[in-house]
């Protein structure tokens, strides 16, 4: 199971910064594939997700944002996988086609799908409580649009349900995103392209050779594993890179 993202970089000769594109590994927190691309656009998404079948990692479900390129991409890859949209840039999405932030003419609906997309719930009653949003706006056409759009992206807004324990937003992928920014930011950027390259190249390799010792809650077991350790064949001895 996988959660994948782009997160953006400076690289002096682009006019944008440009998407560093990977994915974690949820329950071992490792990061088997990434790439940097100029965009995220089809190709490169699929580009990304050939790199997986390569070292024959399948994943069952992946849990990404509301990005239909990549969502085309993977299914491309893998026709049997199960695409989770995140609850957190869903509900997102929402709010900034609501333009809730500076105009609270439709806050009410924002607030009340934040309210169901929150936390863990059976099938049944995620439905029910949308039922009873829609019939109680059954006269509003905003409100019936976007619970509309909700009904439509059911499926992927429940795909977590098919695998124990997997999760309903990007949260962990959002945390390494956070721990790379702590890193760039000093950088202010890179001076060109294979710059960039080799330097996330060895950032994402000390992280996967180095042991967890700060997981919590249900990954309080990974502290003193490296994520590397969790994902390699067994006859597979690593190199002592980092000692």
């Amino acid at each position: 199971m996988i959660l994948i993202d782009g997160k953006y970089i400076n690289v002096k000769g682009y006019s944008h910064k440009i998407p560093l594109l990977w994915g974690v590994d949820y329950f071992t927190h490792d990061i088997p594939i990434f790439t940097l691309a100029p965009s995220e656009n089809y190709q490169s998404w699929a580009r990304f997700f050939s790199l997986y079948r390569i070292i024959n990692y399948f994943p069952q479900l992946m849990v990404c944002d509301d990005n239909t390129s990549l969502k085309m991409a993977a299914r491309w890859a893998f026709p049997k996988i199960r695409v989770q949209t995140c609850w957190n840039h869903f509900k997102e999405n929402i709010r900034r086609d609501l333009n809730v932030r500076s105009d609270p003419t439709y806050r009410y609906i924002s607030v009340a799908i934040d309210n169901i997309l929150s936390h863990r719930q059976p099938t049944w009653m995620f439905n029910e409580r949308f039922q009873r949003l829609y019939d109680k706006y059954s006269s509003n056409p905003v409100a019936q649009q976007v619970l509309t759009n909700v009904q439509k992206n059911k499926n992927e807004l429940l795909a977590y349900k098919w695998i124990r324990k997997s999760p309903y937003t990007n949260n962990l992928i959002e945390c390494f995103n956070s721990h790379l920014e702590a890193r760039l930011t000093p950088l202010k950027g890179f001076n060109s392209f294979e710059d960039a390259r080799l330097w996330l190249n060895g950032y994402i390799l000390k992280r996967r050779f180095t042991a967890f010792t700060s997981c919590s809650s249900k990954f309080k077991h990974l502290n003193g594993k490296k994520s590397i350790e969790l994902t390699k064949k067994k006859e597979i001895v690593l190199p002592d890179l980092f000692g």
